[in-house]
Protein backbone atom coordinates (compact mmCIF):
# COMPACT_ATOMS: atom_id res chain seq x y z
CA UNK A 1 0.00 0.00 0.00
CA UNK A 2 2.91 2.38 1.02
CA UNK A 3 4.02 2.36 -2.81
CA UNK A 4 1.18 2.01 -4.20
CA UNK A 5 0.19 5.33 -2.73
CA UNK A 6 4.00 6.67 -3.88
CA UNK A 7 2.96 6.01 -7.48
CA UNK A 8 -0.75 6.83 -7.94
CA UNK A 9 0.16 10.40 -7.11
CA UNK A 10 2.51 10.81 -9.98
CA UNK A 11 2.35 8.03 -12.51
CA UNK A 12 -0.40 10.81 -14.68
CA UNK A 13 2.23 13.45 -13.77
CA UNK A 14 3.72 12.33 -17.36
CA UNK A 15 0.85 13.76 -19.52
CA UNK A 16 0.05 17.05 -17.65
CA UNK A 17 0.71 18.96 -20.43
CA UNK A 18 -0.46 22.35 -19.27
CA UNK A 19 1.63 25.18 -21.24
CA UNK A 20 2.80 28.23 -19.95
CA UNK A 21 2.18 31.36 -21.54
CA UNK A 22 4.64 33.44 -23.17
CA UNK A 23 5.16 36.53 -24.93
CA UNK A 24 5.37 36.21 -28.77
CA UNK A 25 8.72 37.89 -29.41
CA UNK A 26 10.09 37.02 -26.61
CA UNK A 27 10.47 32.91 -27.00
CA UNK A 28 8.47 30.29 -28.49
CA UNK A 29 4.99 31.24 -31.09
CA UNK A 30 2.38 30.81 -28.34
CA UNK A 31 3.10 28.91 -25.08
CA UNK A 32 5.40 26.18 -24.73
CA UNK A 33 3.81 22.95 -24.75
CA UNK A 34 4.54 21.48 -21.24
CA UNK A 35 4.48 23.75 -18.31
CA UNK A 36 8.12 23.45 -16.34
CA UNK A 37 8.24 21.21 -13.48
CA UNK A 38 4.64 19.46 -14.85
CA UNK A 39 5.89 15.94 -13.55
CA UNK A 40 7.57 16.65 -10.43
CA UNK A 41 5.73 15.21 -7.04
CA UNK A 42 5.67 11.35 -8.50
CA UNK A 43 7.40 8.40 -9.30
CA UNK A 44 7.44 9.01 -13.36
CA UNK A 45 9.18 5.82 -13.64
CA UNK A 46 7.00 3.72 -12.41
CA UNK A 47 3.03 2.94 -13.27
CA UNK A 48 0.41 2.43 -10.19
CA UNK A 49 -1.24 -1.04 -9.99
CA UNK A 50 -3.55 -2.05 -12.74
CA UNK A 51 -7.11 0.27 -13.35
CA UNK A 52 -8.06 3.25 -14.43
CA UNK A 53 -7.43 6.55 -12.70
CA UNK A 54 -8.44 10.00 -13.06
CA UNK A 55 -6.31 12.72 -12.26
CA UNK A 56 -7.44 17.02 -12.08
CA UNK A 57 -4.30 19.27 -11.78
CA UNK A 58 -5.23 23.10 -11.22
CA UNK A 59 -2.22 25.73 -11.58
CA UNK A 60 -1.52 29.23 -10.42
CA UNK A 61 1.71 31.17 -12.16
CA UNK A 62 2.45 34.98 -11.93
CA UNK A 63 5.71 36.86 -12.83
CA UNK A 64 7.24 38.99 -15.48
CA UNK A 65 8.83 38.84 -19.34
CA UNK A 66 12.92 38.21 -19.00
CA UNK A 67 15.21 39.23 -21.51
CA UNK A 68 17.75 36.78 -22.91
CA UNK A 69 20.12 38.23 -20.05
CA UNK A 70 17.29 37.10 -17.29
CA UNK A 71 16.11 40.86 -16.21
CA UNK A 72 13.20 42.57 -16.89
CA UNK A 73 12.18 42.63 -20.29
CA UNK A 74 10.19 45.60 -22.01
CA UNK A 75 8.66 45.42 -25.31
CA UNK A 76 9.92 47.65 -28.22
CA UNK A 77 7.47 50.73 -26.89
CA UNK A 78 9.03 49.97 -23.42
CA UNK A 79 6.10 48.30 -21.69
CA UNK A 80 7.03 46.33 -19.11
CA UNK A 81 4.78 42.87 -19.30
CA UNK A 82 3.18 41.26 -16.43
CA UNK A 83 1.10 37.70 -16.45
CA UNK A 84 -1.25 35.59 -14.49
CA UNK A 85 -2.38 32.64 -15.42
CA UNK A 86 -4.49 29.84 -14.32
CA UNK A 87 -5.44 26.75 -15.64
CA UNK A 88 -7.08 22.84 -14.83
CA UNK A 89 -5.56 20.28 -16.35
CA UNK A 90 -7.98 16.66 -16.25
CA UNK A 91 -6.75 13.39 -17.04
CA UNK A 92 -7.03 9.61 -17.75
CA UNK A 93 -4.23 6.71 -17.18
CA UNK A 94 -5.61 3.21 -18.61
CA UNK A 95 -2.98 0.34 -16.78
CA UNK A 96 -3.92 -2.86 -18.23
CA UNK A 97 -2.00 -5.36 -17.07
CA UNK A 98 -0.15 -6.12 -20.78
CA UNK A 99 3.54 -6.84 -20.37
CA UNK A 100 5.34 -5.22 -23.42
CA UNK A 101 8.47 -5.94 -23.96
CA UNK A 102 9.41 -7.08 -20.41
CA UNK A 103 7.13 -3.67 -18.70
CA UNK A 104 4.76 -2.99 -17.78
CA UNK A 105 2.03 -0.94 -20.06
CA UNK A 106 -0.10 2.22 -19.68
CA UNK A 107 -2.28 4.56 -21.91
CA UNK A 108 -3.16 8.15 -21.16
CA UNK A 109 -4.98 11.56 -22.00
CA UNK A 110 -5.15 14.73 -20.76
CA UNK A 111 -6.66 18.01 -21.83
CA UNK A 112 -5.89 21.23 -20.21
CA UNK A 113 -7.83 24.68 -20.13
CA UNK A 114 -6.37 28.02 -19.22
CA UNK A 115 -6.83 31.48 -18.32
CA UNK A 116 -4.38 34.48 -19.16
CA UNK A 117 -4.06 37.58 -17.56
CA UNK A 118 -1.36 39.81 -19.48
CA UNK A 119 -0.60 43.52 -18.50
CA UNK A 120 1.29 46.05 -20.54
CA UNK A 121 2.87 48.23 -18.04
CA UNK A 122 4.08 51.78 -19.44
CA UNK A 123 4.75 54.46 -16.34
CA UNK A 124 0.89 55.09 -15.28
CA UNK A 125 -0.79 53.64 -18.46
CA UNK A 126 -1.23 50.03 -18.32
CA UNK A 127 -3.17 47.95 -20.74
CA UNK A 128 -4.89 44.05 -19.86
CA UNK A 129 -5.22 41.54 -22.65
CA UNK A 130 -7.56 38.79 -20.91
CA UNK A 131 -8.35 35.18 -22.70
CA UNK A 132 -9.37 31.86 -22.15
CA UNK A 133 -9.65 28.56 -23.53
CA UNK A 134 -8.72 25.13 -24.33
CA UNK A 135 -5.23 24.33 -24.58
CA UNK A 136 -3.39 21.55 -26.61
CA UNK A 137 -4.73 17.81 -25.95
CA UNK A 138 -2.10 15.62 -25.12
CA UNK A 139 -2.29 11.86 -26.00
CA UNK A 140 0.03 9.23 -24.64
CA UNK A 141 -0.34 6.17 -26.51
CA UNK A 142 2.09 4.02 -24.97
CA UNK A 143 3.65 4.46 -21.28
CA UNK A 144 6.25 1.94 -20.30
CA UNK A 145 7.83 0.80 -17.15
CA UNK A 146 10.31 -1.52 -15.94
CA UNK A 147 11.08 -3.02 -12.38
CA UNK A 148 14.93 -3.07 -12.01
CA UNK A 149 14.31 -5.10 -8.39
CA UNK A 150 16.37 -2.89 -5.49
CA UNK A 151 13.52 -0.32 -5.83
CA UNK A 152 14.31 1.12 -9.41
CA UNK A 153 11.92 1.78 -11.66
CA UNK A 154 12.46 2.95 -15.67
CA UNK A 155 9.69 4.22 -17.32
CA UNK A 156 9.69 5.62 -21.15
CA UNK A 157 6.92 7.11 -23.17
CA UNK A 158 5.69 9.20 -25.84
CA UNK A 159 3.14 11.49 -25.80
CA UNK A 160 1.50 13.53 -28.90
CA UNK A 161 0.15 16.97 -28.28
CA UNK A 162 -2.38 17.80 -31.14
CA UNK A 163 -2.53 21.21 -32.83
CA UNK A 164 -6.55 21.65 -31.99
CA UNK A 165 -6.31 24.52 -28.81
CA UNK A 166 -7.96 27.78 -29.02
CA UNK A 167 -5.95 29.80 -31.93
CA UNK A 168 -6.85 32.57 -34.46
CA UNK A 169 -4.30 35.22 -36.13
CA UNK A 170 -4.19 38.68 -37.51
CA UNK A 171 -2.20 39.85 -40.33
CA UNK A 172 0.33 41.97 -39.34
CA UNK A 173 1.35 44.80 -41.72
CA UNK A 174 5.05 45.12 -39.62
CA UNK A 175 6.14 41.62 -40.15
CA UNK A 176 4.89 41.00 -43.46
CA UNK A 177 2.79 37.66 -42.27
CA UNK A 178 -0.03 36.07 -40.16
CA UNK A 179 0.95 36.16 -36.52
CA UNK A 180 -1.01 34.71 -33.57
CA UNK A 181 -3.36 37.07 -32.12
CA UNK A 182 -3.01 38.60 -28.41
CA UNK A 183 -5.92 36.00 -27.04
CA UNK A 184 -4.57 32.67 -28.72
CA UNK A 185 -4.27 29.96 -25.67
CA UNK A 186 -3.17 27.19 -27.84
CA UNK A 187 -0.52 25.82 -30.48
CA UNK A 188 -1.29 25.56 -34.08
CA UNK A 189 1.45 22.63 -34.49
CA UNK A 190 2.20 19.58 -33.90
CA UNK A 191 4.48 18.33 -30.16
CA UNK A 192 5.63 15.17 -29.98
CA UNK A 193 7.42 14.55 -26.27
CA UNK A 194 9.49 11.25 -25.79
CA UNK A 195 11.08 10.90 -22.27
CA UNK A 196 12.60 8.70 -20.30
CA UNK A 197 12.10 8.34 -16.78
CA UNK A 198 14.30 6.75 -13.12
CA UNK A 199 12.76 6.00 -10.17
CA UNK A 200 13.58 4.56 -6.89
CA UNK A 201 11.17 3.67 -4.41
CA UNK A 202 12.06 2.20 -0.75
CA UNK A 203 10.39 2.48 2.66
CA UNK A 204 8.74 5.74 1.78
CA UNK A 205 11.27 7.21 -0.27
CA UNK A 206 10.79 8.60 -3.81
CA UNK A 207 13.54 9.57 -5.78
CA UNK A 208 13.07 10.35 -8.93
CA UNK A 209 14.56 12.38 -12.77
CA UNK A 210 12.65 12.85 -15.66
CA UNK A 211 13.63 13.80 -18.68
CA UNK A 212 11.35 14.93 -21.36
CA UNK A 213 11.96 16.54 -24.83
CA UNK A 214 9.52 18.72 -27.16
CA UNK A 215 10.22 18.32 -30.52
CA UNK A 216 7.83 21.19 -32.31
CA UNK A 217 6.75 21.04 -35.84
CA UNK A 218 6.17 24.27 -38.00
CA UNK A 219 2.93 26.19 -38.25
CA UNK A 220 2.54 26.57 -41.73
CA UNK A 221 0.28 29.28 -41.23
CA UNK A 222 2.71 31.67 -39.90
CA UNK A 223 5.94 30.27 -40.84
CA UNK A 224 7.25 30.12 -37.33
CA UNK A 225 9.19 26.74 -36.04
CA UNK A 226 9.18 27.13 -32.58
CA UNK A 227 12.67 25.38 -30.93
CA UNK A 228 13.02 21.80 -29.29
CA UNK A 229 12.75 21.88 -26.10
CA UNK A 230 14.69 19.80 -22.74
CA UNK A 231 12.81 19.33 -19.62
CA UNK A 232 14.76 17.97 -16.67
CA UNK A 233 12.13 17.20 -13.24
CA UNK A 234 13.41 16.25 -10.62
CA UNK A 235 11.82 14.77 -7.05
CA UNK A 236 12.72 14.15 -3.70
CA UNK A 237 9.95 13.02 -1.27
CA UNK A 238 9.30 10.99 2.12
CA UNK A 239 6.07 8.97 3.06
CA UNK A 240 5.34 9.79 6.50
CA UNK A 241 2.50 7.92 7.68
CA UNK A 242 -0.25 9.55 5.64
CA UNK A 243 1.20 12.66 4.87
CA UNK A 244 4.32 13.01 1.77
CA UNK A 245 6.65 15.54 2.14
CA UNK A 246 9.64 16.79 -0.16
CA UNK A 247 11.67 18.77 -2.14
CA UNK A 248 11.15 19.68 -5.86
CA UNK A 249 12.75 20.89 -8.78
CA UNK A 250 12.64 21.92 -12.68
CA UNK A 251 15.42 22.94 -15.46
CA UNK A 252 13.78 23.94 -18.44
CA UNK A 253 16.47 24.31 -22.18
CA UNK A 254 15.09 25.34 -25.26
CA UNK A 255 17.99 23.55 -27.14
CA UNK A 256 17.25 24.55 -30.70
CA UNK A 257 16.34 28.47 -32.43
CA UNK A 258 13.39 29.66 -32.84
CA UNK A 259 12.96 30.18 -36.92
CA UNK A 260 10.79 32.13 -39.23
CA UNK A 261 11.03 30.63 -43.04
CA UNK A 262 14.37 29.02 -41.83
CA UNK A 263 15.74 32.59 -40.42
CA UNK A 264 16.40 32.83 -36.90
CA UNK A 265 14.34 35.31 -34.86
CA UNK A 266 16.57 37.67 -33.62
CA UNK A 267 18.15 37.95 -36.81
CA UNK A 268 14.62 38.95 -38.37
CA UNK A 269 13.50 41.11 -35.77
CA UNK A 270 16.46 41.78 -33.63
CA UNK A 271 14.95 42.47 -30.35
CA UNK A 272 16.48 39.31 -28.62
CA UNK A 273 19.48 37.31 -27.97
CA UNK A 274 20.12 34.79 -30.58
CA UNK A 275 16.95 32.23 -31.40
CA UNK A 276 15.23 33.52 -28.46
CA UNK A 277 15.99 30.29 -27.00
CA UNK A 278 14.21 29.92 -23.22
CA UNK A 279 15.83 28.70 -20.08
CA UNK A 280 13.94 28.34 -16.50
CA UNK A 281 15.11 26.97 -13.13
CA UNK A 282 12.60 26.06 -10.78
CA UNK A 283 12.79 25.10 -7.10
CA UNK A 284 10.12 24.39 -3.72
CA UNK A 285 8.16 22.45 -1.87
CA UNK A 286 5.54 19.44 -1.69
CA UNK A 287 3.19 18.47 0.78
CA UNK A 288 0.60 15.64 -0.08
CA UNK A 289 -2.19 13.46 1.83
CA UNK A 290 -3.17 10.19 1.32
CA UNK A 291 -7.26 9.99 2.13
CA UNK A 292 -7.39 6.06 0.89
CA UNK A 293 -9.58 6.18 -1.98
CA UNK A 294 -7.60 9.43 -3.37
CA UNK A 295 -4.47 11.43 -2.82
CA UNK A 296 -4.55 15.28 -2.94
CA UNK A 297 -0.80 16.71 -3.45
CA UNK A 298 0.24 20.76 -3.66
CA UNK A 299 3.30 21.64 -4.90
CA UNK A 300 4.89 25.27 -5.15
CA UNK A 301 7.71 25.64 -8.36
CA UNK A 302 9.37 29.19 -6.94
CA UNK A 303 11.65 31.05 -9.94
CA UNK A 304 14.72 31.22 -9.97
CA UNK A 305 16.09 32.18 -12.95
CA UNK A 306 14.41 32.45 -16.41
CA UNK A 307 15.40 33.95 -19.93
CA UNK A 308 13.46 35.01 -22.91
CA UNK A 309 10.53 33.88 -21.32
CA UNK A 310 8.00 35.00 -18.70
CA UNK A 311 9.85 34.80 -15.00
CA UNK A 312 6.97 32.56 -13.67
CA UNK A 313 6.73 30.94 -10.18
CA UNK A 314 4.17 28.22 -9.91
CA UNK A 315 1.34 26.60 -7.47
CA UNK A 316 -0.25 23.32 -8.04
CA UNK A 317 -3.17 21.38 -6.25
CA UNK A 318 -4.17 18.52 -7.67
CA UNK A 319 -5.70 15.04 -6.65
CA UNK A 320 -5.98 11.82 -8.15
CA UNK A 321 -8.51 8.61 -7.13
CA UNK A 322 -8.67 5.74 -9.14
CA UNK A 323 -11.89 4.94 -10.53
CA UNK A 324 -11.81 1.51 -11.35
CA UNK A 325 -9.59 -1.84 -10.38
Amino acid sequence: MRKKSIIINCATAIILATGFSSFMAQSAEGISPLLPGATTGGAAGALPPDGLYFSMDTEYEYGHVSDGSGDTARTPGGERIKEKNASAVASLLWVPGWNVLGARYGAAIAQPYKFTQTKFHDGPDNSTVDSNGLVNTSISPAILSWDLTNGYHLGTGLAVVLPNGKFDYSYSASAGRKVKSDTTIGNDFWTFEPNVAISYLNDGWNFTLNNILDLNTKNNTTNYKTGNFYYLDATVTKKINNFTVGVIGNYTKQISDDKIKGQTVAAIDGLNSEGSRVEHVLLGPLLGYDFGSFSVTGRFLYSIHAENDQDNSFFHLGFTVPISF
